[in-house]
């Protein structure tokens, strides 16, 4: 075995659900690329969103200390960012990346045109793929979210053929059976995450229904799902503290005695390893309904049944990809909360059904990853 000094530049802490995909890509790596044993050494992404550390000459210098670098997984290729020199969140200027001699893996990325792409992105992240498709230095995977499709949609076949695909490492999370008081003994508990960030852009009027309508509707179905079945609960998920905010405001269409008798909120945790107790909610509760990609991955991953609300393109691309586009409703769909009433009611009721279908997507899933790890591990041999 031998051992590779890793620079992973990601998103360690503030968002559970990349602690989620870290922890998945961590078990898939020592399962499939037995030869390495990777020394990985974390480097925050957001720390340069904020502005603290620069992708200047002196990065390009760190990275030549490591065996290999890695960026990813994470919405790092998005192609509003008309700040940056590559149009997206990895915005390394190409006269520092030409300074790198380190092999460099782009790892699982989201390829996210949804909230713009400008043609000034566009170009930019162009000239980023023509140098590192064009070198054995570099590998370039995205993740499974529609983001090869949006590849092809707004850069080209030529692009879209030469970049890998890579299912996002929360469908591999391995959480850690333990005790949690928030779940009640003998109930069936439905967990719900409600993102409460980009409410401008995950609500914006469709349709005639904004953002009001959303909480009115979603939570009439949920108190009406209680009333008609006395054994079913309700666990909040909050994944990033924003959420907290969120969620104050959504339950006040509530009914006061189920919040007191039959809601509970999962701890706010994040952070390397929180994921394990976290996600062990997740693969306990009977139906986990989320608008977060994450939400949505892992709920699949641990093959408990879920429903993806998109406010965002990419859960509907997501369950595309399952083959499973019924389980994903848009709030700003005529019918959606009758369409809400009747998913929950079949999964309660289909509990065991939907867990083999998801059991057949994660063969798919798997399948996807084996062969990209197959490229992965080749190219590993031939370049550190």
């Amino acid at each position: 075995m031998r051992t590779l000094k890793v620079l992973h530049l990601a998103s360690f802490d503030g968002n559970i659900g990349d602690n989620a995909n870290h922890n998945g890509v961590r078990f898939l790596w020592k399962k499939y690329l037995p030869e390495y044993d990777f020394a990985i050494t974390p480097l925050e992404m957001r720390e340069y969103f904020w502005k603290w550390k620069s992708f200047d000459d002196g990065f390009a210098d760190m990275v030549n200390e490591y065996d290999l670098f890695v960026c990813g997984g994470g919405n790092y290729f998005e192609l509003w960012v008309q700040s940056s020199p590559t149009g997206t969140s990895v915005a390394i200027p190409l006269e520092v990346l030409r300074k790198i001699k380190t092999p460099c893996l782009f790892y699982a990325l989201g390829l996210d045109p949804y909230m713009g792409a400008p043609d000034i992105c566009i170009e930019r992240f162009k000239r980023f793929l023509d140098y590192t498709l064009a070198s054995p230095q570099f590998l370039v995977s995205v993740r499974n979210d529609g983001s090869l499709d949006s590849a092809r949609r707004v850069l080209g076949g030529e692009y879209a053929d030469r970049i890998h695909l890579m299912p996002d490492g929360g469908h591999f999370v391995q959480p850690e059976a333990c005790t949690h008081y928030e779940l009640t003994p003998g109930a069936r508990t439905i967990g719900v995450n409600l993102a409460g960030d980009m409410l401008d852009f995950r609500f914006k009027s469709c349709n005639g229904k904004n953002l009001n309508d959303f909480k009115r509707s979603t939570a009439a179905v949920l108190c009406d799902i209680m009333r008609r079945m006395p054994d079913v609960n309700l666990i909040f998920y909050p994944h990033i503290h924003k959420d907290y905010s969120f969620l104050a405001d959504f339950i006040c269409g509530i009914d006061d005695h189920l919040l007191r008798r039959r809601i509970t909120v999962a701890p706010y945790l994040h952070g390397q390893g929180a994921e394990r107790k976290f996600f062990d909610l997740y693969r306990q509760c009977a139906l986990n309904i989320g608008t977060r990609l994450h939400a949505n991955i892992c709920s699949v991953g641990l093959k408990t049944p879920s429903i993806g609300i998109v406010t965002h393109e990419q859960i509907h691309e997501l369950y595309g990809y399952y083959g499973m586009a019924e389980r994903a409703l848009r709030f700003s769909d005529d019918n959606y909360a009758a369409k809400l009433d009747d998913l929950i009611s079949d999964s309660l009721e289909n509990t065991e059904r939907i867990s083999c279908r998801y059991s057949d997507v994660m063969s798919m899933v798997t399948k996807d990853a084996e062969r990209f790890l197959g490229i992965m591990n080749c190219w590993l041999d031939s370049v550190v």
